[in-house]
């Protein structure tokens, strides 16, 4: 809260795998932040960050940070963004930034003031008696409550007991929980949420309803989508269960499997799911000969002890890097 103002922060990983969480957190945001280091300037992910908020026509503002570090260059970063399209102001163009530091937090009231500016330059504007609509940030599998999804909502009122659907799963909210974790009766634009009560995962990206638009699209996720061929497996592959806490870390695990080849032989994905790596990943590894991958996931004691039996190597880590 600023200025008796809320803002809500969608945070995307900077790792060039998450590319598609970057282009959804666009999607689902009204403004952006476009955060560039003053010791490193403009990088590889600052340009593929730009052209995503160039295509999707988000506003944003910049912030520099780590401005208080030694290898700090306000003007190479002023002059790299301008080499890269983004115009500051004083520089040319229109695009509000500050300087900050996350260390004292030096600059950071000055850029909450500017996102409220722009939110206002915006003139954005919600209907709280339409029913809600939003956006799938993630979805993970709670081995206690079932299928949980993280939300943001656009427009309308979110209400527990509400039917829900996006256009591959339908259900009931069942549980709602505001970003606190605290259970609430209702959420409008823009909170975030965590509900409980989908039949299955919702595809992370998706949008969502609730109302009479819900029933169409649950429909729809009835009838289901039609399914993937299994991809034929590459000669000498070596096969791979991928495994991640959430759909987010899930696909980019996969993206990043699907571009390597590690010591020569071409990975074969056998299978991917969210949630924890389980005796029955154990006995598909058994039987197709695969090894386990799990980002940020636990590794079930049964599962563990089955594959030490039968020989089955499990990878498992909390930091994508060291996974790869």
């Amino acid at each position: 809260e600023h200025n008796g103002k809320k803002i809500t922060f969608i945070d995307t990983p900077g790792h060039e795998a998450f590319t598609q969480m970057r282009c959804r957190g666009c999607e689902a945001a009204d403004i952006a932040i476009l955060v560039v280091a003053a010791d490193e300037s403009v990088k590889p992910q600052t340009v593929e960050s730009i052209k995503i908020l160039n295509d999707a026509k988000t506003p944003f503002v910049v912030a520099i940070t780590k401005t208080d570090k030694p290898g700090a260059d306000l003007d190479k970063v002023k002059n790299d963004l301008t080499a890269a399209g983004v115009l500051l102001e004083g520089y040319g163009g229109h695009v509000s930034y500050e300087p900050i530091s996350s260390k004292s937090g030096a600059g950071v009231p000055e850029l909450l003031d500017l996102v409220l500016l722009a939110a206002e330059m915006e003139q954005l504007t919600y209907d709280p008696s339409l029913p809600a609509e939003g956006f799938v940030l993630e979805s993970r599998m709670d081995r206690r409550r079932g299928n949980e999804a993280s939300v943001i909502v656009k427009n309308g009122t979110l209400r527990f007991g509400d039917d829900i659907a996006t256009p591959s799963v339908r259900g009931k909210v069942k549980i709602l929980e505001n970003f606190l974790g605290e259970a609430v009766k209702t959420l409008e634009p823009s909170a975030p949420a965590v509900i409980v009560g989908f039949e299955s995962l919702p595809q992370v990206g998706e949008k969502f309803s609730t109302g009479p638009s819900a029933a169409a699209l649950g429909t729809a996720a009835a009838n289901g989508a039609a399914k993937q061929p299994a991809s034929e497996r590459p000669e000498n592959s070596l096969n791979i269960i991928l495994k991640a806490k959430d759909g987010g870390s899930l696909e980019a695990l996969s993206q990043i499997i699907r571009s390597m080849t590690p010591a020569g032989r071409p990975p074969h994905i056998v299978a991917e799911s969210v949630g924890d790596v389980v005796d029955n990943d154990v006995k598909l590894a058994i039987s197709t000969g695969a090894v386990i991958a799990s980002f940020a996931g636990r590794v079930d004691k049964a599962a563990k002890t089955l594959a030490e039996a039968n020989a089955v190597t499990i990878l498992s880590a909390d930091v994508i890097y060291h996974l790869v």
